[in-house]
């Protein structure tokens, strides 16, 4: 029940207890979001928010993991995929300590997440020899000065009412504008003590503190970008992940097959358009396929759809594919400091991508840009997703296990990745369909993100196929995660590409290995022990007929392909790459 006090402010109340706790207040917030979840660790004084949570299982879903890293990449990766801000609760040390990889691709890839965590603070006797004490202070680590790193905003609450109101800001902040995560760090009393609405500031339990609809472009700004348009001969489309946290990927679609538009993606935007569509041209870039390289290049207009255009989208800025002294840009972002980033943008459109897409559309009646057959001539000059099989008795191919993914999964397949070589296979060979869509670690790209993501994906999206795909090195760092996936009981398929080495420094090395060999491990014997069902593979028929039976399964599959390490980088390396930047450099005999 609720009632109102004397200064108007709506204060709820619970049978039995005159006012909320702060960590029942903050349980009530967490509760009235559209499908709330909880993923996280109990710990702390965040015990206290979670048995506050006892009595809303009926309107929340929790989720226990067995490290932080788990819970912040979930997260992110829901963030990403929905556009609705998970919530991670966990004792603040150890979300600190165990738990950047999530936070950070958060904050660099513009996921919406919300961090509710305790600082420990003992209280009175928190300058003390303090124990897990983080508010700074003799002694203590700062942990908010820690999290705005890696964050949009913090946020410190040391009453209950700002525990309350600062958990709807962090929904708000977290989903405003450019999203990003969002932490709120609690003091003990703000979770401990009773509301007090007499002496603190009035409270809206039963209203919203979200912000404004996304920007909406005026329509001077559409007619001229359509303008634009109908001047340019050779347009192309770049899409990032902005195209799928707006969720235009059908309004994308309509854009550029009405108007006859080439499509090339980011990395972080690979999955936003179908590759398999014939205006698709793959992904630019480093490492990007020579098709979409050579129709973004050739282009005299390039519409940049939720991008910053980020060096290695760009590969370093490479004048042969993008560049503003022989091309124009229009750049469409919901973040109008994303707008004319890294090029002098000639149009910015600040607004919605998928509102924008189809009003600048809605004004070219009659327009084409030849998309059809440009695509169909890069194609003709450059393999596109027809590179024949390489694997031979003895040595599977790494990038053939990736084929075959593009071959067997369902279009709407959600697929992920890690860091590494194998990220590098994931995107230059895996061909991403019509309702599908496709995971990296965009932001810092560490490894270890893989499991986790695809668990999300799990949770979020349950009845798709979800697939992880990692190397041996991600594999061993996420062997939480699959304890995580079957005490949870989701269904997922985790493809480890096991060639004993770290392919992108092993390769790098130029033949001076040091420190990028691995013993060789039975992670199919592991991954068995902890509840998966698991096999070990070497040949591509053996993947092939195992990937079919893991679809079946109805809990977690890991496949460990024993690959070969002849699969390098620079087989993938772009033409743009001039000489190969990521390797150390050569040294002649006399340097030994």
């Amino acid at each position: 029940m609720n009632r109102i006090d004397a200064t108007g402010a709506n204060v709820a109340t619970l049978p039995g207890i005159k006012t909320l706790t702060g960590a029942q207040a903050v349980a009530h917030v967490i509760a009235a979001q559209g499908r709330p979840i909880v993923y996280g660790i109990p710990g702390g004084y965040t015990m206290h928010i979670y048995d506050a949570l006892f009595p809303l299982q009926d309107k929340v879903e929790t989720y226990l993991v067995r490290q932080e890293s788990i819970a912040t990449v979930m997260a992110e990766a829901q963030g990403r995929l929905t556009g609705r801000p998970a919530f991670v609760i966990g004792q603040g040390a150890w979300v600190l300590g165990n738990a950047g990889i999530g936070i950070m691709e958060a904050h660099l890839g513009a996921s919406p997440v919300v961090l509710l965590i305790d600082a420990t603070d003992g209280g009175s006797y928190s300058h003390l020899g303090p124990y897990q004490a983080g508010f700074g202070g003799y002694g203590a680590y700062d942990l908010a000065a820690a999290m705005s790193a890696i964050t949009k905003q913090v946020f410190v609450a040391t009453d209950p009412t700002q525990a309350l109101q600062m958990t709807q800001l962090a929904v708000k902040h977290a989903t405003t504008g450019e999203p990003g995560p969002v932490a709120v760090i609690f003091h003990g009393r703000s979770l401990f003590n009773h509301l007090n609405p007499g002496t603190e500031p009035p409270t809206y339990l039963d209203r919203s503190y979200q912000g404004p609809e996304l920007p909406t472009a005026p329509d001077t700004t559409i007619t001229a970008a359509a303008d634009l348009i109908r001047r340019a001969s050779n347009p192309v489309i770049v899409s990032g992940n902005g195209t799928r946290l707006s969720k235009a990927e059908t309004q994308l679609l309509s854009f550029a097959q009405t108007l006859s538009v080439p499509v090339a993606t980011t990395p972080a935007g690979k999955g936003t358009f179908p590759e398999n569509d014939s205006l698709a041209t793959g992904v630019i870039g480093s490492f990007g396929h020579a098709t979409a390289n050579e129709v973004v290049g050739g282009a005299d207009l390039v519409i940049v759809v939720g991008s910053k255009l980020g060096a290695t989208d760009t590969a370093n800025m490479h004048p042969a594919l993008i560049n503003s002294s022989r091309q124009k840009l229009l750049q469409i972002d919901v973040e109008p400091l994303n707008l004319s980033w890294t090029f002098p943008a000639d149009l910015l459109v600040h607004g919605d991508a998928a509102n924008s897409l189809s009003r600048i559309e809605a004004q070219l009646t009659g327009y084409s840009g030849g998309g059809f057959k440009r695509v169909d001539a890069a194609r003709r000059n450059h393999p596109y997703y027809n590179r024949p099989y390489s694997s031979t008795p003895g040595a599977l191919s790494g990038r053939d296990v990736v084929t075959v993914l593009s071959e067997e999964l369902a279009d709407n397949a959600v697929v992920t990745c890690d860091a590494g070589e194998n990220r590098l296979f994931v995107l230059h060979d895996f061909q991403s369909k019509q309702g599908g869509t496709m995971l990296q670690p965009n932001g810092g790209g560490g490894m270890g993100y893989a499991v986790p993501s695809a668990m999300a994906a799990a949770v979020n999206f349950p009845g798709r196929p979800v697939v992880a795909v990692c190397g041996d090195g991600g594999i061993a760092m996420s062997l939480h995660g699959l304890i995580s996936a079957v005490e949870l009981g989701l269904k997922l398929t985790v493809v480890v590409l096991d060639n004993n080495i770290l392919g992108w420094v092993y390769n790098g090395q130029r033949g001076r290995t040091i420190a990028s060999e691995f013993k060789d491990f039975d992670y199919a014997a592991i991954a068995d022990a902890i509840g998966c069902g698991a096999i070990r593979v070497d040949t591509l028929d053996g993947f092939r007929a195992a990937l079919l039976d893991a679809q079946q399964n109805s809990g977690v599959s890991v496949i460990v392909a024993m690959t070969t390490k002849s699969d390098r980088y620079q087989d993938i390396m772009s033409s743009l790459n001039s000489h190969d930047v990521y390797a150390v450099p050569q040294f002649d005999a006399i340097d030994e």
